[in-house]
């Protein structure tokens, strides 16, 4: 009885420690009433958008993102967050506060590895962000976890 107890309690902690995709970050405070609405038309093409009125996702978007490179779509929502918790529309400073979040959340240094893997696979250059490179460097940067 002792070793089923003992064997069951060992598998369900090797299953919780291999599934890094079982945790991730959430809003929390006042973020938790900012209201979310599925719409794609309103995230102009991405995975998620940041306006007066709430955060607006587009679940097709986020399916092709992680069907790309499993789990990356999740940084992008967090950025979104950042966005309305620092009330501010530099997308840099957004990175920033995702990567600070993510680093600090269980699991998040795992959704920050797979957004640098995507965004250098499949990121584009933008006034806001700059290159792919400087993106990535600065959410590095920001989070400070070693990835």
């Amino acid at each position: 009885m002792v070793n089923l107890r003992l064997f069951s309690i060992t598998a369900l902690a090797v299953l919780f420690y291999c599934a890094p995709a079982g945790a991730q970050w959430s809003p929390a405070g006042s973020l938790l009433n900012v209201p979310v609405t599925k719409d794609c038309n309103q995230t102009s093409g991405s995975v998620a958008s940041a306006k007066p009125d709430g955060l607006f996702l587009c679940p097709t978007r986020a399916e092709l993102i992680d069907s790309q490179v499993q789990d990356a779509s999740h940084f992008y929502i967090v950025h979104e967050y950042g966005l309305l918790a620092i009330q501010t529309t530099s997308d840099r400073l957004a990175d920033c506060w995702a990567a600070h979040q993510l680093a600090a959340a269980r699991n998040g240094r795992h959704y920050i590895k797979q957004w640098i893997i995507h965004w250098t696979h499949y990121g584009t250059t933008r006034p806001s962000f700059g290159t792919p490179a400087q993106r990535i460097a600065n959410v590095r940067s920001c989070c400070a976890c070693g990835i």
